[in-house]
């Protein structure tokens, strides 16, 4: 079995129109930096699902509900959801980074810490909860849900063959840390006038530093007992290996053409604990309104049905057959960028990026156009705006030079809005939010 938990790669593409930003080699490795530099910190998170907000809520004359009202219709609501849901979000911590030229070569060392948490659940889940008893589903398929935290190192190496070409690689050294993963891959469904049963099958992963699951007198995991004595501190829990990849082509005064492939690779993470899911629950169905959604009602009610399956699972300890050893493939991605500075005003540069990103059943593209300008020394503003798998996109980004210093700040976001608690993202969308500070040496 296979991991569905993608770890992702930590890119804006405004960072490639922006002038002085000394960590553009993570968007590209062949763009070599003018100064040798040192970065405090850079911060970025990012987004990304397929289905938003809006396919659960619903403006009707009762007020707004949700689609496990029994007032909408099960056509209207399935009808907005996709096979699989996705929910994949991450972070990504630059510790450390150190820029500097040595002969003809741009040479970059870098710390990261790098966490990443997300969900893979099928269409069918949404209709056993909507349905309850009365569901005519048999086989929910499969459903994944982990978190995982890892750190990385890696070292950079750009350099310029000529006027109009540079090449450049980063290796990265990827130790895993900690998480937890929970793969269900079967459930099978009968019903009777009253309930829903499900006989279920799956496995839950939780790498050793956790320290070893408890159980109860039946044998099953106790969220309240631990046994610390296999508890590991800061030992990583596995090894991998990523590479980067890109050239940059410069075959005109003021025209700039980049490709890249960043995250190829991947990870071996060793779960200490694993637990094996197998028997029964039952539940009757669901019918939730959008005021539960703000108060303690809902929680309770996925409080129960989470606590019932994890009743259902079983420690089985260390294996000696390599079975707690997990792959974990990195979220590739392709960029693809293009920028021409105006010739009646060097300061004003336009340009387009592309990029796709992949990983077993997730995927994203997307498409930009933008302009950079470039007003006065000490600031340097970018906007774009463009198309993707998950809809309409745009970004903005912003570079402020104070002495020495240099500070990066950008958002990218899809249109459609958030909801006002939590920021939840009313349509699919992609966002990523990065802010960075820089010391040129």
């Amino acid at each position: 079995m296979g991991a569905a938990l993608c770890l992702n790669a930590q890119t804006f593409q405004e960072g490639f129109f922006l002038r002085g930003y000394n960590l553009a080699y993570q968007y590209n490795p062949a763009i070599v930096g003018n100064n040798n530099f040192i970065a405090a910190v850079q911060l970025s998170s990012s987004l990304q699902n397929n289905v938003g907000a809006g396919a659960f809520l619903y403006p009707t004359e009762e007020g707004l509900l949700t689609g496990f009202s029994s007032s909408i219709p099960t056509s209207t609501f399935l009808g907005n959801l996709p096979q699989t849901l996705h929910y994949h979000s991450d972070l990504n911590a630059t510790l450390l980074a150190y820029g500097f030229w040595k002969g003809q070569a741009f040479h970059t060392l870098e710390l990261n810490v790098r966490a990443v948490y997300g969900a893979s659940l099928p269409k069918e889940l949404f209709e056993f909860i909507k349905l309850g008893s009365s569901s005519d589903v048999t086989d929910l398929g499969d459903f994944h849900v982990g978190a995982n935290l890892f750190i990385e190192m890696a070292y950079g190496y750009g350099r310029k063959i000529n006027d109009w070409l540079s090449v450049g690689g980063r290796a990265k050294l990827l130790l895993p840390m900690y998480g937890a993963n929970w793969d269900i891959s079967r459930m099978d469904l009968t019903a009777d006038q009253e309930q829903l049963s499900m006989k279920m099958r799956g496995d839950l992963y939780v790498t050793n530093h956790t320290g070893t699951m408890g159980t109860n007198d039946q044998g099953y995991w106790d969220l309240l007992q631990f046994d610390k004595r296999h508890k590991m501190g800061f030992i990583p829990s596995g090894v991998g290996l990523g590479i980067d990849l890109g050239v940059l082509f410069t075959p005109a005064e003021g025209l700039s053409i980049s490709l890249s492939a960043l995250d190829l690779g991947g990870m071996f993470w060793y779960y200490g604990n694993r637990a094996t899911m197998g028997g029964s629950a039952s539940f009757t169905g669901m019918n939730a309104t959008y005021d539960m959604l703000n108060g303690d009602d809902i929680t309770e009610m996925v409080k129960d049905i989470g606590m019932e399956f994890l009743s259902l699972m079983k420690p089985i300890g260390f294996s000696d057959t390599g079975h707690n050893w997990l792959k974990h493939s990195l979220h590739s991605q392709v960029n693809l960028g293009i920028k021409y500075e105006m010739p009646f005003y060097r300061r004003l540069a336009i340009g387009a990026t592309g990029r796709y990103m992949g990983c077993d059943t997730l995927h994203y593209w997307e498409g930009r156009g933008g302009f950079e300008i470039n007003p006065i020394d000490w600031l340097d503003i970018v906007a774009d705006l463009g198309y993707g798998s998950r809809g309409a996109v745009f970004g903005l980004a912003a570079g402020v030079k104070i002495y020495r210093f240099h500070l990066t700040a950008a958002w990218q976001d899809g249109f459609g809005g958030t909801l006002p608690y939590g920021r939840t993202p009313i349509k699919p969308n992609f966002r990523n939010i990065t802010v960075g500070l820089t010391f040129n040496l």
